[in-house]
């Protein structure tokens, strides 16, 4: 028998095979038609529907009584400021940790000084837990959010070494403008521009001169309000106030 010859023929069997099946002459019925399968007690629609008495009403506009007038929203961005002012009044992450540290570090803090009453540094390292530190052995991350404690300890090392920024900041390299190093108070402990700005790290308004003077002027003594007064200054720009 030729084998080869039988091989052959077979796919040619089953062409002829499909090619006699009648083809097609019209549509699939349409879905609704099909037999489907009813459950003998379906379940109430209001189980799945929404209605009036279920569902929150989403209000159509921005205002508490419906739409809002579109030139009163441009009024309201307007008064908030650009988008990066406005974002930081509805939103605000931590500092992370590290960045807290670099910050310091930037402005003149000797973070390895150690003293009594605790330096700044020393603040800083005994209060990784509440500056919200990641714990890498618990496998707990950093953690990106506000809290009381955490804020509270910013500030009382942010209050610490104010002394430290307030001498170093003359001799700052991103604080100096045409060579000219930048001072944080003058002669008459007035706040100077100059030194708030690189506090800031943006303008310094008249309205932030006067705060930090103010702070200064209505502490016990000049040397405490100079201190508060940088602290202040800091912790409003690394915290979204």
């Amino acid at each position: 028998m030729n084998y080869k010859r039988l091989f052959l023929s077979l796919p040619l069997a089953f062409l002829n095979t499909s090619c006699g099946l009648e083809p097609p002459t019209g549509l699939m019925p349409p879905k609704d038609d099909l037999p489907v399968d009813k459950p003998e007690n379906p379940p109430p629609p209001d189980d799945y529907a929404g209605n009036e008495d279920n569902t929150f009403d989403h209000m159509s506009g921005l205002g508490e009584d419906g739409n809002k007038d579109p030139m009163d929203v441009l009024a309201q961005r307007q008064d908030e400021g650009p988008p990066e002012v406005r974002t930081r009044l509805h939103s605000c992450q931590k500092i992370p940790v590290t960045t807290f540290r670099n910050i310091l570090e930037g402005f003149g803090v000797d973070m390895t000084a150690t003293g009594n009453p605790p330096t700044a540094g020393q603040l800083f390292s005994d209060g990784l837990g509440p500056l919200g530190t990641a714990v890498y052995d618990a496998r707990v991350g950093e953690t990106i959010v506000w809290t009381s404690s955490g804020a509270a300890k910013q500030f009382d090392i942010l209050v610490q070494a104010a002394p430290e920024i307030i001498i170093a900041m003359p001799g700052l390299q991103q604080c100096s403008q045409n060579e000219t190093g930048a001072t944080l108070f003058d002669q008459n402990g007035f706040c100077s521009e100059s030194g708030v700005t690189c506090l800031l790290g943006r303008p310094a308004t008249q309205q932030h001169l006067a705060i930090c003077t103010d702070l200064v002027n209505n502490a016990s003594t000049p040397e405490k309000g100079k201190a508060i007064a940088v602290a202040v200054m800091l912790s409003a720009a690394h915290s979204c106030e």
